[in-house]
């Protein structure tokens, strides 16, 4: 763990290889969470205007509160990864140190070793046990600008999580306990990611928990993000594969406590952010909306654009519509044994006096962060805007990039980085 040294992006953690994103991006955003919105009896409602404007940038007085805030944020994350007061702090260190030939070599072999599955023949590791979050997080703020800032920081922080949740509950998390958690090519899985994020190895993206097959009793359990487990995230997750169709988050990493995401891509994850603690915040319009979506996919026959009528009352059950109300329902809304979900929509809407919720209006300022060099930590200001233009790519007359990623959203990249 190392800081970006270009200009204005000080705060920023410098990737030097490629692999570990899948570890950087998730404690970036712990960082910036930090840096923008405070934590526990010091949290900010928003940033202060210095912030705003210069996010990842460092002021004369706050350059050596570095280490400080990193051990805060691997605290943070250490945190959620188990439910009770035991903690463990691992340092991982070559099998033989120093500048002999026998260290040398020993340096030099370690990557393919570890690679092959032999990391025990040439990696040692320490361990510390603790009860106290607060005497973790003085552990790694001891060590930030030594074991965590060495070739092995990264390596010795996973090993922390991992022991600290148990590798058993780590592998109870999967939906296949042999997934490794490093993959092909040194990219961490999204079983790995998401110990990073909420604490638990699950290997979706999507809300809950859902069953492969018609009868649960024999079916496959596959585990997302329960909210009865881990709460709101801190930190979300937002997922290029989805414009794809090839996974689908799920609203609670859409809406984070902090407007903050981990932005994944096929080969590579980054971080993406907001200054204005409200661009994560959905209205009580939205969340109804989310709420009636939710129960809707959960009963339809595709993609959530159709359900049978038999599933007509449990669903009016899951969104809290009294049994009375079924026959009406049946009369508005079934076609033919089927109801659509615009139909659907609209008329729980009307029985809880809620008009559809606004999705044709406003503006959201992000920014984006890669540390990775090369090319080297770079931030970038985004600007997120709604729009009814189908799905394009054109080069605008301001000399940026516009980009409709999905039918409704307009993302607006300007050419040139801020750093």
């Amino acid at each position: 763990f190392t800081w970006s040294q270009r200009s204005g992006t000080e705060w920023g953690l410098w990737q030097k290889q490629g692999g570990p994103c899948g570890v950087y991006a998730p404690v970036q955003a712990f960082i910036v969470k930090l840096l923008l919105f405070g934590s526990g009896d010091r949290e900010n409602p928003e940033p202060d205007a210095r912030r705003k404007e210069k996010p990842l940038g460092t002021g004369a007085d706050d350059e050596d509160d570095r280490g400080s805030v990193l051990a805060h944020a691997l605290a943070s994350i250490l945190f959620h990864s188990t439910a009770s007061s035991s903690y463990v702090i691992c340092q991982v260190r070559y099998a033989a140190e120093g500048d002999s030939p026998e260290a040398q070599a020993v340096q030099q072999a370690a990557p393919a070793a570890i690679a092959a599955g032999e990391g025990s023949s040439v990696l040692a590791v320490s361990a510390r046990h603790l009860t106290r979050i607060a005497e973790a997080r003085q552990v790694l703020e001891e060590g930030a600008d030594s074991w965590l800032a060495g070739p092995l920081g990264v390596l010795s922080f996973l090993f922390s999580v991992l022991s600290s949740r148990t590798v058993s509950a780590v592998r109870e998390d999967m939906d296949d306990s042999t997934t490794p958690l490093i993959g092909r090519f040194g990219h961490c899985s999204q079983e790995l990611v998401n110990l990073m994020l909420i604490g638990e190895a699950t290997s979706n993206v999507f809300d809950g928990t859902r069953w492969l097959g018609d009868d649960p009793s024999s079916g496959f359990r596959v585990r997302g993000v329960d909210s009865e487990r881990v709460g709101v995230p801190q930190v979300g997750l937002l997922s290029e594969l989805e414009t794809y169709r090839y996974l689908s988050v799920g609203m609670l990493y859409k809406n984070p406590d902090f407007p903050i995401w981990v932005l994944a891509s096929p080969t590579h994850y980054t971080m993406i952010f907001s200054t204005q603690r409200a661009d994560s915040q959905l209205s009580e319009e939205a969340k109804l909306d989310q709420q009636v979506k939710k129960v809707f996919v959960e009963n339809s026959i595709d993609e959530g654009g159709l359900a049978m009528s038999a599933n007509l009352s449990k669903m009016l059950g899951a969104v809290g519509i009294d049994g009375k109300k079924l026959q009406e329902a049946q009369q508005d809304i079934v076609r033919e044994d089927v109801i659509l979900w615009e139909d659907f929509r609209l008329w729980v809407g009307k029985q809880f006096n809620v008009a559809a919720a606004d999705t044709k209006s406003g503006k959201i300022q992000l920014f984006l962060y890669d540390g990775q060099d090369p090319p080297g930590p770079t931030l970038k200001s985004v600007r997120v805007e709604l729009s009814d233009i189908a799905m394009a790519r054109c080069r605008c007359p301001c000399g940026g990039v516009s980009l409709t990623v999905l039918p409704g959203f307009t993302i607006y990249l300007n050419e040139a980085e801020l750093v």
